[in-house]
């Protein structure tokens, strides 16, 4: 019952005018009930305590109290309730006038801001409105000047919670200057909780700020912290830090010339072999691989002619059983694979058939759309390469990547088509495996008629007629008839990329001279004669395919069939 009744007498004293002895006794007391005392909280919202509390704040009088007073509004402010009665009437300017006062005063008023912000929007609005950004950015600056680690630890949670999910507050610390403050301590100081700090005000900014980051060096910062067996307990957020800014081609750039780069890489290989680390922290390794390969500048130096130790760890983990990995080694091999040269070189590691392996359907595992894309990006980007292309053709290679066009995931069928293609140019051999081929020959045409992706039925098409092209058998071309394919190869001579029409009247000239009876009649179904007067005629048809369809022309002119359509559409003779 007493207990009651002083928790009711505080709150009525603190509702009248006190001096400042009898201030400094309720606060003390009141102070003490708010700690993890919701209720007490509760209770004092009935009353009419937070103007006098500003107003305090606001009274040169009650100067040996404003650190006091700040502490009031920080236990306040761990309650939502609270914090919308704080912001309403804006204690956030007096409390950003204590922060250039004493310690203790400014320890209290950061708790403060801090408590007054925490997942509460108006209240970060406040620190927007009132300019507050940029003094807390002093502070911050003074902490690390002075090595305070205390005052750092409660600065640096203070900012985390005025940025948090606020655009506009993450734009007004990084244009005030936060970043290079925030590099500097990383460099200055080797306290744990400092560091965390940093780590993730630099994860919320993420590339936002990543500019100032990279131009002050920081992708050295952070590739020292991830290599210091010190830092080894927070490894999960530097990881995730330089997650965050990979993205960037220049910093990117900057890791990748860092001194540091390999020791990251091999980091990054025993975070991934530990049984105990985090699935997150894992794949955050693998998307900073990802992306450093993913840059040109950036991969032409972790690469490094084929020295680069990311080479050997690419290998490693092309054979390793894990899908995630495989993934990876699949991706960083076909961003490498993008000039001959490194073609080549890639081709001295063995890694064919692996790659060809990381395709076939395993039992009792189910199959992996990101791997088999991965896969198939890099065995097409290599395939580019005329000396590395033979390698692909071994064994049943051709039929398991025909096996892969009856995918329902259409990025497989398009990769899929454009390896065939490649593998099949300046290759009568596959040309002819493909083309005796009934049931892929048929899946082909029915690609050619997925009008929904541009990239399918192009490469479709492409197909056809490299296995005309590349057979030059009139039996191979009389099972691309039967199934259906004169008609696309034909709708070639209508397409805008100057490139498939040509492939289309080459395809479509070894057609024309090896045709019978049978299939005149199956070119003069498909329209042939009206769509090559059409190019012909359009002015914008280049001289190498006007050259080329004119040829045609002559010989479809030989056939009565096509001579009697040529000239009832006017063809000249």
């Amino acid at each position: 019952m007493n207990a009651v009744a002083g928790v009711n007498s505080d709150i009525t004293r603190l509702e009248q005018h006190l001096s400042a002895e009898d201030l400094n006794e309720v606060l003390g007391s009141t102070i003490s009930q708010l700690q993890n005392n919701e209720s007490f909280a509760k209770k004092m919202l009935n009353a009419d305590v937070e103007h006098k509390i500003k107003a305090y704040l606001n009274d040169f009088n009650y100067k040996s109290l404003h650190g006091q007073l700040a502490q009031f509004i920080a236990e306040c402010c761990k309650y939502e309730e609270w914090r919308s009665r704080m912001a309403d009437i804006n204690v956030v300017p007096p409390l950003i006038n204590l922060l250039e006062t004493d310690d203790n005063n400014c320890y209290q008023a950061l708790r403060a801001l801090g408590n007054l912000c925490y997942e509460f929007p108006t209240g970060r609005k406040h620190i927007a409105d009132n300019g507050a950004a940029e003094k807390l950015i002093s502070t911050v600056a003074s902490c690390v000047a002075k090595r305070n680690t205390k005052m750092l630890q409660i600065s640096l949670g203070c900012l985390l919670n005025i940025i948090n999910d606020c655009d506009e507050n993450q734009a007004l610390v990084v244009s005030g200057g936060i970043i290079p403050i925030l590099l500097d301590c990383a460099r200055l100081l080797d306290d744990i909780t400092v560091i965390t700090g940093v780590l993730s005000l630099l994860t919320i900014i993420g590339i936002k700020g990543v500019k100032e980051v990279t131009a002050h060096n920081g992708g050295n910062v952070l590739l020292v912290l991830l290599c210091n067996h010190y830092y080894q307990a927070i490894e999960d957020s530097i990881i995730e830090t330089i997650r965050e800014l990979i993205e960037d081609d220049n910093f990117q750039r900057q890791l990748s010339q860092d001194d540091h780069v390999n020791d990251m890489i091999s980091k990054i290989e025993q975070i991934i072999n530990d049984d105990d680390a985090d699935e997150d922290t894992i794949n955050n390794a693998l998307t900073i691989v990802d992306h450093l390969l993913g840059g040109y500048d950036s991969m032409m130096l972790m690469f490094d002619d084929g020295t680069g130790k990311i080479m050997s760890i690419l290998s490693r983990w092309l054979r390793d059983n894990r899908v995630n990995l495989k993934a990876t080694a699949c991706l960083g091999i076909g961003n490498i694979a993008r000039s001959d040269a490194n073609c080549e070189k890639l081709a001295e590691f063995e890694i064919i058939s692996s790659l060809l392996e990381a395709l076939r359907p395993k039992q009792d595992v189910d199959k992996s759309p990101k791997l088999e894309i991965a896969a198939l990006s890099a065995i097409k980007n290599l395939s580019v390469c005329s000396s590395v292309r033979s390698k692909f053709i071994t064994g049943d290679s051709v039929s398991l990547i025909s096996s892969l066009l009856f995918s329902v995931f259409s990025p497989t069928s398009y990769k899929s088509l454009s390896i065939l293609r490649l593998l099949a140019t300046g290759n009568d051999v596959v040309a002819m495996e493909l083309g005796s081929n009934m049931e892929t020959l048929t899946r082909i045409v029915e690609l050619c008629a997925a009008l929904e992706h541009d990239g399918v039925f192009c490469e479709a098409m492409r197909l056809l007629a490299c296995i005309i092209k590349e057979s030059q058998t009139k039996k191979i071309i009389e099972n691309i008839a039967a199934v259906g394919g004169t008609v696309h190869l034909i709708s070639m001579l209508r397409n805008k990329h100057a490139q498939l029409q040509n492939e289309g009247v080459i395809a479509l000239l070894f057609m024309s001279t090896v045709a019978d009876e049978h299939l005149n009649r199956n070119l003069h179904e498909a329209e042939i004669a009206d769509a090559a007067i059409k190019v012909v005629q359009d002015s914008n048809t280049i001289a190498e395919i006007r050259c080329n369809i004119l040829s045609l022309i002559e010989i479809l002119w030989k056939v009565d069939l096509h001579q009697s359509k040529l000239k009832l559409i006017g063809a000249p003779e």
